[in-house]
């Protein structure tokens, strides 16, 4: 059995900054910026300035004693238009950050695609436009030519369904109008298709064994008692509030080769514009399901035949992400058994993590109390759900660093390392050691549990 895998995850346009440095193409973030559409007029130029402060960043991963760190590279600074010349020192970049990885024994996981999408392709149109699925495909080429000597785990696509609501349904907390849903329905169409082009032009080009998949937010519903298991089961790959999220509408057509058919009614879905071997394409079935995790929904049913959230207690903390943080933490079981059940993929818990409101106090130090309760609640279920077999094979904490949150900018801190964004000082918080004590604890508890189902 491989090693199990606790590391952090970070995207690029949320902490490298250096938006415009060393041959960087802008992005539709660094457009957004400069546009002002981010709330308090903050942008993503600098974030965390990790692009030029990476030895600081890589000392700090070392120091909490994760196996793996989770990145995304920016299309943008390796292909500043997204199609055609290849920046070299964009390259270099990420190969210094590998390179550094490997030598303080941590494996590196490479997303190629964290929402920031380069400016000149947006112009033609973006996930609009299908002339993006050979973008795609050049980019996965260009990424497995360069890095995948030695970097093994690949994910095409973070959360394709946050892609379609806030370039379509929401466009940049409406900065932008809305789309419609036809369009909305194309784009993501596009965008299953280039998850496939990506995943064969990586595998077609690499250098080594590579395992290439996708990673979704999960939408997890969590029985109001156990008894009410198999109907949670059910209720989780029904559709959602819109066509595009849930846990079928991508994962359906990449494993089984078609849109769910619940799916298509009840959003009365346009398939005339899916093309003669579409599907067949888009079925690439990945190596394995990077799950983002945050909290789950308590459900019980209404005597309809559907479903009613279970009302959460009075004293319920909602976090500022939303959900109920303490209430659901079964999530963390529940969540990877039905998928696991459904697609039958190894897993990544590639996000976990918890927003909170937070300062430094006058002492120099940072008590995230609730961040440290909350990976304490949430991984027993997953070591509940790895002692019956469910196939988990890594955690990720997000996020290493407080980080630039889209829409929001910097008004939402994720880190285990607070950063000061006037100043670029980091502090490491209560809840960095805590997870480095939790490190050594599972990782001796999943070891034996693996060896114990080998004898």
């Amino acid at each position: 059995m491989e090693k199990f895998l606790f590391g952090v995850s970070t995207s690029a346009p949320q902490i490298e900054g250096a938006y415009n440095q060393d041959g960087k193409g802008l992005t539709i973030w660094d457009y957004y910026s400069e546009q002002n559409l981010i709330k308090h007029g903050h942008t993503c130029f600098t974030t965390c300035d990790s692009y030029n402060r990476l030895e600081e960043d890589l000392q700090n991963i070392k120091d909490l004693g994760v196996n793996a760190y989770r990145f995304s590279i920016s299309w943008a600074r390796i292909q500043p238009k997204g199609y055609g010349e290849i920046n070299p020192k964009g390259i270099d970049y990420y190969n210094r950050l590998i390179d550094g990885l490997l030598a303080i024994g941590v494996e590196p996981m490479i997303t190629l695609f964290h929402w920031d999408l380069p400016l000149e392709l947006d112009k033609m149109g973006g996930f609009s436009n299908r002339e993006i699925v050979k973008r795609f495909e050049e980019y996965g080429k260009i990424v497995a030519e360069n890095f995948s000597d030695r970097v093994k785990l690949f994910s095409v696509l973070n959360e394709p369904a946050a892609l379609v609501d806030f370039l379509y349904e929401w466009p940049v907390g409406l900065g932008y109008p809305k789309k419609s849903k036809e369009e909305g329905f194309i784009a993501m169409h596009n965008i299953l298709l280039c998850n496939a082009a990506a995943t064969y032009a990586l595998k077609k080009y690499a250098k080594s064994n590579i395992k290439v998949g996708l990673v979704t937010s999960t939408y997890i519903k969590v029985p109001k008692d156990p008894s009410l298991e198999d109907f949670a089961r059910d209720i989780m790959f029904r559709p959602e509030r819109t066509y595009y999220n849930g846990n079928t509408p991508f994962w359906d057509p990449v494993m089984f080769g078609k849109y769910n058919e619940d799916l298509v009614k009840q959003y009365d879905l346009d398939l005339s514009i899916v093309q003669n071997g579409d599907m067949e394409f888009i079925n690439c079935k990945a190596d394995f399901m990077g799950m983002n995790i945050y909290c789950g929904r308590k459900v019980e049913p209404d005597g309809k035949g559907g479903f009613i959230s279970t009302p959460p207690s009075l004293n319920t903390a909602y976090g500022d992400a939303g959900g109920d943080v303490v209430g659901t933490a079964e999530c963390m079981y529940y969540g990877p058994k039905f998928m696991y059940e459904r697609y039958k993929l190894p897993i990544y818990i590639t996000e976990t993590g918890l927003c909170l409101h937070e300062w430094k106090t006058l002492d120099g130090k940072i008590r995230d109390d609730m961040r440290s309760d909350y990976l304490k609640r949430y991984m027993p279920y997953m070591m509940k759900a790895i002692k019956e077999g469910i196939d988990i094979r890594g955690m990720f904490v997000w996020s290493l660093l407080d980080n630039f949150e889209w829409s929001d900018g910097f008004a939402r801190r994720f880190g285990l390392i607070y950063v000061d964004y006037e100043t670029l000082e980091r502090t490491k918080k209560q809840s960095y050691f805590t997870y480095k004590k939790l490190i050594k604890q599972y990782s001796r508890d999943i070891f034996k549990v693996w060896k114990d189902k080998n004898k």
